[in-house]
């Protein structure tokens, strides 16, 4: 098999994701979340419901655009490279809200995504189940994270696993609650303003438990 094969057969791939995504959204707004079944994105698109659960585990993931961040050693490293000097906190949200990647990213589906969500709080559930899902790979990367920091590199492997698990659910925490609350507030955040919001409910709580 050829690059150019595999280039094309990936480049599908995004191409029928997208469509998904699309057909999920516009459904959910116009006829309700309910109604936009699985049967009813894929008609539209047209692909059969095999070929959705191939991209999406549930509807609710389309309408979202969750997707399993990849969190190899190259891209660990390229965000140690691009949030260096950070505090832990600052870094391990800034990994987060990257994993959350399309929910609240600004693309063409931001604005009606807010909308639905808006109307649907329950969505949010999404993110926790894809933070769940990828809690292997998260843990791993804020090891990572952490091992940057003298004062850890010198730990026991079992004890830089603890506290990185803690570390992972204080900030995932943190970017739950500023993504609900800019949901709630109406109002137009970009990623950066989400980062900082998280940043601050975790300082906050960090100040709040000494």
């Amino acid at each position: 098999m050829t690059t150019e094969t595999l280039g094309l057969r990936e480049r599908k791939r995004r191409e029928t994701r997208a469509q998904l995504e699309h057909a999920a959204v516009q459904l959910a707004l116009e006829v309700g979340l309910e109604n936009a079944t699985v049967d009813a994105i894929c008609a539209v698109v047209p692909v059969s419901p095999r070929t959705f659960f191939n991209y999406f585990e549930t509807k609710e993931d389309a309408i979202l655009g969750v997707r399993d961040v990849p969190l190899d050693d190259e891209a660990v490293a390229e965000h140690l490279a691009q949030h260096a000097g950070e505090t832990l906190v600052s870094s391990v949200t800034a990994l987060l809200l990257h994993a959350l990647g399309p929910a609240i990213a600004d693309t063409d589906l931001h604005a009606a995504r807010k909308q639905l969500i808006k109307e649907h709080p329950t969505l949010l559930g999404r993110q926790i189940a894809q933070m769940a899902r990828m809690g292997e790979q998260l843990t791993a990367a804020v090891v990572t994270i952490l091992l940057e920091d003298s004062a850890f590199a010198g730990r026991e492997a079992a004890d830089r696993q603890a506290v990185a698990e803690i570390v992972l659910s204080l900030c995932g925490g943190a970017v739950r609650v500023a993504v609900k609350d800019w949901v709630a507030s109406g109002t137009d955040r970009t990623p950066d303003e989400l980062h900082r919001r998280a940043v601050e409910l975790a300082g906050k709580a960090l100040r709040l438990l000494r």
